[in-house]
């Protein structure tokens, strides 16, 4: 007596990967050091060629600029706070 074959619902070769594949990597800018700092008396990216390096110090500049967002929110919200404290 035959049986019948059962299809698989996901067939895959053998070999095959059957991992998903990974979303494509959006296409990254080239990292100019000048616009970061735009007071340096020096050549930031001549001095700095290395793509890490210059992905390190625009972090640096983003950190450095929500860092100082924070500091400026927690600075208004003291000075409410007085306010209210002296008006009676």
């Amino acid at each position: 007596m035959d049986s019948p074959k059962i299809k698989s619902a996901n067939p895959t070769k053998p070999g095959a990967a059957t991992a998903s594949p990974e979303p494509p990597q959006p296409a990254e800018e080239s990292i100019v050091l000048g616009k970061l700092f735009p007071d340096a008396q020096q050549d930031l990216d001549a001095l700095f060629p290395d793509p890490g390096m210059k992905k390190l110090l625009q972090d640096v500049v983003r950190n450095r600029k929500q860092n100082e967002r924070f500091v400026k929110k927690i600075i208004g919200g003291i000075n409410a706070e007085e306010e209210k404290e002296d008006s009676p």
